[in-house]
């Protein structure tokens, strides 16, 4: 069952959408980091889908090709497409990075190189994320820093040299294997550390042929660190935006989330979903949330969308807009869909407790969508409201009713549709 379900998804992910991970004309992709919590607890939390789910791996000490299948596996079959943040904390001295450019790692990347090419769907890869920062071993700070004279041309820091060095190696072996199922992000931290000319973003940038979408990761300590404050998502983001929006890449933030400790966590969710990234950033064509509690230095720093009431209510109400899209878009069908009205089977189906239902208007109209029982009598109303044009899902819990088939029923203008969903206990 796994490897067919596999199959439809390579089917879909390359046939249907008719390029690797197509970029969305409309709206920004939904996606988080779930931390402690499954796939499932966390879009029961967010009442959301998640069409790209972003995790970590480390590069091992002894070199043996390590591609995560299984987890990708786990999150194909959610309906996602896997973001892998590859982290390379090789050790060395004194430059880590001298192992990687200098070939000690050839085999291991080679060998995961073959492995995502056989495994053969759709997926990102973020190689060395946060590279301006002193806090991996990968970063310009440990790799040469600002010196000019130990490395590449002498009129450039070495540090950031070495990094694209490295980077365009990795890059280099999986072109060379074959590799056409990866799509690269490069993503600097929205802070350098050190804060020094040599150490700005743009000075580690591979060139356009080495990366296929850019991303951005910043957070709000709050007032959690000796060192922090409370900072909007619009002050966080806004220097790394301007800078990169005219590289002609699809943008994502990679990594994001505010802390309570120190303002008011509620409202800097609903301004970052609700006003910054629809209107001030709408090239962002993909936004992360890290959804953990973890320890930060030594400070507990509860990054969740639940660690409050208020927050995970907002969080709910913000990404509920249909701008923030719960799966990976067919840019072809999404331009001739948004044509005409149109109800999609709910998933999962059959379901315990809660399913997702979706549907598209093409222009505004009142929109009244229902389900019944199976001898017609009506359960509850969904929906009954005056939408503008566009995709919206809905989630329905059915907690409380009993096992058996139920109808879904839209009528939306002149347009009506139903279909049948199964509950299942």
């Amino acid at each position: 069952m796994k490897k067919i379900l596999i199959l439809i998804q390579l089917i879909i992910g390359i046939n249907v959408y008719g390029q690797l991970i197509p970029v969305p004309q409309n709206g920004c992709y939904h996606a988080a980091f779930t931390g402690n919590n499954s796939h499932k607890e966390f879009v029961e939390l967010a009442g959301k889908e998640i069409a790209i789910e972003m995790f970590f791996t480390g590069w091992p000490s002894n070199k043996i090709p390590d591609f995560p299948e299984s987890k990708c596996n786990q999150i194909v079959s959610n309906g996602s497409i896997p973001h892998i943040t590859w982290m390379p904390q090789v050790s060395g001295s004194p430059y880590p990075l001298d192992g990687i450019i200098n070939g000690n790692y050839d085999n291991y990347i080679r060998g995961y190189a073959k492995q995502v090419k056989n495994w053969g769907l759709p997926l990102f890869i973020r190689l060395g994320h946060e590279f301006n920062g002193d806090w991996y071993t990968y970063g310009g700070a440990k790799n040469g820093g600002g010196t000019k004279n130990g490395f590449g041309d002498p009129d450039k820091p070495d540090g950031p040299e070495r990094f694209i060095a490295a980077y365009k190696r990795v890059h280099d072996l999986f072109k060379e294997e074959g590799v056409n199922n990866v799509v690269w992000i490069w993503c600097p931290n929205n802070g350098s550390s050190p804060n020094e000319s040599w150490n700005v973003p743009e000075n580690y940038y591979p060139g356009d042929e080495y990366v296929d979408w850019i991303g951005f990761d910043g957070y709000n300590f709050g007032r959690t660190q000796s060192w922090s404050g409370w900072i909007e998502f619009n002050d966080i983001f806004k220097s790394l935006y301007q800078k990169f929006e005219s590289y002609n890449k699809p943008l994502m933030i990679a990594e994001f989330a505010s802390v309570e400790i120190g303002g008011t966590k509620s409202e800097w969710i609903r301004k970052a979903y609700s006003l910054f990234l629809k209107y001030s950033f709408p090239k962002i064509k993909a936004v992360t949330w890290f959804h953990i509690r973890k320890l930060e230095g030594n400070v507990d720093t509860d990054w969740r969308i639940n660690s409050s009431d208020f927050s995970l209510q907002t969080y709910r109400s913000a990404i509920a807009d249909p701008y923030y899209l719960p799966r990976i878009v067919n840019t072809f069908i999404e331009n001739e869909t948004l044509q005409k009205f149109s109800l999609e089977q709910n998933y999962p189906n059959p379901f315990n407790p809660t399913t997702f239902i979706n549907y598209q208007i093409p222009s505004t109209s009142n929109v009244i969508l229902k389900v019944y029982d199976i001898l017609g009598r009506e359960v509850t109303t969904l929906v009954n409201e005056v939408q503008q044009a566009g995709r919206y899902e809905i989630k329905f819990n059915a907690s409380d009713l009993p096992s058996g088939v139920y109808f879904y029923r839209i009528q939306a203008g002149n347009f009506s549709e139903t279909k049948k969903m199964i509950l299942l206990k």
